[in-house]
């Protein structure tokens, strides 16, 4: 029957990076907050990696 069983889709948790939140609000805000909205990075036109400085 199934009526007590546990159910097949984990509803808390992040499938992203497996987060565990204790409420599905808590879940929404987490995807949009730490997934949604990712900016890319600029790069200088000096050139060079990014994380080389270039300020001195």
């Amino acid at each position: 029957m199934g009526l007590f069983g546990k159910k097949d889709k984990n509803e808390t948790k992040c499938d992203v990076c497996d987060l565990e939140l204790p409420t599905t609000e808590r879940l929404e805000r987490h995807k949009k907050k730490a997934h949604g909205n990712v900016p890319e990075k600029k790069m200088d036109e000096a050139g060079g990696s990014p994380g080389e400085g270039g300020l001195w």
